[in-house]
C-alpha cells in the first residue's frame, strides 16, 4: 500500500487545488485513452488537457484509470468532486474497491443552487455579476 494520491481528473485541471496539497499526498493523473474516445474528445481537447498538466506538479501515468490505481493501492484517494456524470460513474466504481474522499471545490461564482441551468446565457447573466469579484464572493 502507497500513500495518498490525490487524483486528478480532466475536470479538475486547476492549480490553486495542489496549492496547499500535502507533500505526502502523490498528485496523479491517468491519461486513459479509452476514457477519452468513450467521452469524445477533440485533438484539440486533448492538447489543452496535456498542455494543463505541464503546468502542474502532477505525476502522468498511461493506461485505465481503475486498473492503475488498484495497482498503485493507495491508502487513500483525494479527487475533486464533479457534476460530471462520467466522473460520477467512475468515481463510484472506484470506491467500491478503495477508499476515494471526494473534495467539493470553492463555487466560482455565487448562484442560488435552485435557479434553472438549462441555457447557459441565462446562467451567464445571473453569474456574470460574482464571476470576477474576489475570487468568486461578492465584496463584502
Amino acid at each position: 500500500m502507497t500513500k495518498d494520491i490525490f487524483w486528478i481528473h480532466d475536470k479538475s485541471l486547476n492549480m490553486k487545488i495542489l496549492d496547499n496539497l500535502n507533500p505526502q499526498i502523490r498528485p496523479v493523473f491517468i491519461w486513459d485513452d479509452m476514457y477519452f474516445k468513450r467521452r469524445g474528445y477533440s485533438l484539440k481537447r486533448l492538447v489543452f488537457i496535456y498542455e494543463s498538466l505541464c503546468a502542474l506538479p502532477v505525476e502522468i501515468i498511461r493506461g485505465d484509470i481503475i486498473e492503475i490505481l488498484l495497482v498503485l493501492n493507495p491508502k487513500k484517494i483525494k479527487a475533486l468532486y464533479s457534476v460530471d456524470s462520467e466522473i460520477v460513474n467512475l468515481t463510484s466504481r472506484i470506491s467500491e474497491k478503495l477508499n476515494v474522499e471526494l473534495i467539493k471545490p470553492k463555487k466560482f461564482v455565487q448562484v442560488s443552487d435552485k435557479f434553472n441551468f438549462k441555457r447557459f446565457f441565462n446562467y451567464w447573466n445571473k453569474a456574470k455579476k460574482t464571476a470576477f469579484l474576489n475570487n468568486g464572493l461578492p465584496n463584502a
